[in-house]
């Protein structure tokens, strides 16, 4: 790096950095630092807070390096995201997972509710039905077993947006089997009336297949995002299909999302 030592302030000021506010300086007004002919910088200071705001949005508008120069904190103006550690993973990365404990089918074909949790809760829940179509139903009024999909439901706090499915399967027999998911999102009534709880206006979230799924193997299953946008007040549901047979299913889903 170069030095100032020795140069008159005419020959450097372009290089020296100042507040816009060349009347009071650092003060409790936030002011742009600039160069000394006057040109912005990103950043503004003042003695309580610190500003970085760009002219353009840029994928690394704020960048945190280490020695190496891994990325460890950055800031994406571009696509409004802050991402963290050397795997730059969204700051805002979450995991929501669904299982299911020798899960029984009630005919094949027919999509099954998977519990949401661990299988602490998996072993507990009643076995239940969302349709036996192509894709699960796009609604459900389960009137007097509306309490058996409870737990099964996720609500969602906040506009959010899907990155990836992964599925653990497996079954109890040694017959090879085809099993179906889906992920899926609803509107639920919540309003407080007799209605509470019915599903309406579903969408296929993703969804995937696996193939000679027996109990001498766990399949694993990169479900495909249909539709990765889910907004806040929807919920999420999972369902698991053995369009082979009624084997017991065991099943593990991971939900990696992110907060939109």
């Amino acid at each position: 790096m170069g030095s100032l030592a020795g140069k008159s302030p005419a020959n450097t000021y372009k290089s020296l950095l100042k507040v816009a506010d060349e009347t009071n300086g650092v003060s409790t007004s936030i002011s742009k630092i600039e160069d000394g002919e006057g040109t912005e910088t990103c950043t503004s200071i003042s003695s309580r807070a610190l500003r970085v705001q760009p002219a353009t949005n840029t994928v690394n508008t704020f960048d945190v390096k280490n020695t190496n120069g891994d990325a460890l904190l950055t800031v994406d103006s571009s696509n409004s995201l802050v991402k963290v550690g050397t795997s730059q993973v969204n700051a805002t990365t979450q995991l929501l997972t669904f299982a299911a404990y020798r899960l029984v089918p009630s005919a094949s074909g027919t999509h099954m509710v998977v519990g949401l949790g661990g299988l602490e809760y998996a072993t507990e829940m009643a076995e239940r039905t969302l349709g036996t179509g192509t894709d699960p139903s796009t609604s459900l009024n389960s009137t007097t077993t509306t309490d058996d999909y409870t737990n099964a439901i996720f609500p969602v706090p906040y506009n959010m947006t899907i990155d990836a499915v992964k599925v653990l399967s497996s079954t109890d027999t040694d017959t090879d089997t085809t099993l179906n998911f889906h992920l899926m999102s609803y509107d639920m009534v919540a309003d407080g009336t007799t209605s509470d709880g019915d599903l309406s206006n579903g969408v296929v979230l993703a969804d995937g297949q696996a193939t000679s799924v027996d109990r001498s193997v766990t399949k694993t299953t990169d479900l495909t995002i249909q539709s990765s946008s889910v907004t806040s007040g929807k919920v999420i549901m999972c369902t698991v299909e053995n369009e082979t047979n009624t084997d017991d299913i065991n099943l593990q889903v991971q939900v990696k999302y992110h907060i939109a």
